[in-house]
């Protein structure tokens, strides 16, 4: 019947809880341990590359100071108040669904778990604001000087870590909310993609750090192969996706997955360009500003889109598949019988 599917989609996601069937505290503390054991080797990884490439900080490096003195921050002004009016709209958002389905939790299964999107929305919003303010500040210390050796004439230029840390916070959010929730695919399906995600996005920035021009080349080739190898796990996650729901069409809910594949090859070209000299300093930090902002904006809406369809869909559902017996109860009587009923 019509909106059957739909209602169906909102069943497993509500009542039945994405992934496995399992209890939800079981689920809660099995999705907490990924998540530390993604961030563990994050943070171990970071810690060694750190360690070995050992850059200086852009305020002990004159060249790189000045640089950065060029930059306009107003854009990061201007980011940072639209990404706070955002952020406090899902943080309201998230504060009134999780009143108004309190009472509801111990009846209705897993419904604890319809939350988790939107807060992880909060802290993606959350971290980037942070980076826009820090932006605003007078002094870089969340940058480094460039090496880069061979006279390059980049040689001391800022590269923007704040930018690196932000996105080995935020990308592992996205994928989670674009595979698990939105296309709701296991963890065991998620991993891969999402470590090896952070490991491109170390190597990347420890690029600009290599002073052999050979050992650039190798790393971003193996940065790049990495990033194709993610993108083809995601690009599984569509395809498994329409195999048990061929009924779906492109542009709903892999539509994410598919958007997001492109967004990070937009910003694999604007590294190459910066890498290259294509792209100055600034030009390079106004690219990643506009990209991070849309993206977060775009993931945003297209939840609160999935999150509409969902309580559409088993309104509808439920209106057009009622029982005819029952609706035969509620329906009033007709002229003819109030007059009996009266006359008697």
């Amino acid at each position: 019947m019509v909106g059957s599917a739909g209602a169906d989609e909102f069943y497993n996601l509500v009542v039945v809880g994405p992934g496995p069937s399992m209890s939800g505290k079981v689920r809660w503390k099995a999705f907490i341990k990924h998540l530390c054991t993604w961030w563990a080797i994050t943070l171990i990884l970071a810690v060694v590359v750190f360690a070995i490439v050992s850059p200086d900080g852009c305020p002990n490096v004159g060249r790189c100071s000045a640089v950065h003195a060029e930059t306009n921050i107003i854009y990061n002004a201007c980011a940072a108040s639209a990404l706070g009016a955002v952020l406090v709209h899902e943080l309201v958002c998230l504060c009134l669904t999780y009143k108004s389905a309190r009472r509801a939790m111990h009846i209705i299964h897993n419904l604890r778990d319809t939350l988790i999107p939107p807060a992880l929305l909060c802290a993606t919003l959350s971290v980037l604001f942070i980076q826009n303010v820090l932006f605003a500040g007078p002094t870089p210390w969340y940058a480094n000087a460039m090496r880069l050796g061979d006279d390059n004439n980049m040689d001391g230029e800022p590269v923007y870590t704040v930018f690196y840390l932000e996105w080995l916070i935020n990308v592992p959010i996205l994928l989670i909310l674009a595979g698990r929730y939105a296309l709701r695919r296991p963890m065991t399906e998620i991993t891969r993609p999402l470590v090896v995600t952070n490991v491109y996005i170390i190597l990347s920035w420890a690029v600009y750090f290599i002073p052999s021009h050979a050992g650039r080349i190798v790393t971003v080739v193996v940065s790049f192969a990495m990033y194709g190898w993610c993108s083809f796990d995601m690009m599984r996650w569509v395809f498994r996706f329409r195999k048990e729901h061929p009924e779906a069409p492109l542009t709903g809910r892999p539509f994410l997955t598919i958007t997001l594949i492109v967004i990070f090859g937009v910003y694999g070209v604007v590294y190459l360009c910066r890498l290259f000299g294509v792209l100055s300093a600034v030009g390079e930090r106004m690219c990643y500003t506009a990209l991070d902002f849309s993206t977060k904006l775009m993931v945003s809406m297209a939840f609160a889109g999935l999150r509409s369809s969902h309580y559409h869909n088993m309104l509808l559902d439920m209106v057009v598949n009622t029982n005819t017996a029952f609706l035969r109860s509620l329906k009033k009587p007709e002229p003819a019988e109030q007059i009996g009923r009266a006359m008697s």
